[in-house]
């Protein structure tokens, strides 16, 4: 799977859907972004967020089963920094599936997704 992950990707889709199953507010949702992933275990991030912020981080990664670990080296907010963030990992065809673990948003059995596509 590792090999698949590796290259630069553009954000084409946000998905959220709450703890009963309903979609989320597109409003929240970012609007655009890339993200690169590199053999020697580096990625960096950035996306545009629908209020108009941006965010973004990079460090290192590594791929545990179906869990992407991006550890956090500097980031646009400061507190992320030094911390670990999890997602897990699925592929819908060629784009890849991002999914908060836990979610970022929305508390227990949401699920948010970012879905990318390479480039």
């Amino acid at each position: 799977m590792i090999k698949k992950m590796i290259g630069t990707w553009r954000l084409v889709a946000f998905r959220f859907v709450d703890s009963d199953g309903n979609p989320g507010r597109e409003e929240d949702a970012p609007t655009g972004g890339r993200m690169e992933y590199t053999l020697d275990g580096h990625m960096a991030t950035a996306t545009r967020q629908a209020d108009g912020g941006y965010f973004s981080y990079f460090g290192e990664f590594e791929l545990k089963g179906s869990q992407v670990f991006h550890h956090i080296e500097l980031s646009a907010h400061s507190k992320l920094e030094g911390t670990t963030t999890v997602r897990d990992v699925s592929f819908e065809g060629d784009n890849l599936i991002l999914t908060a673990s836990p979610p970022v948003m929305g508390g227990p059995g949401s699920k948010a997704s970012l879905i990318w596509e390479k480039i």
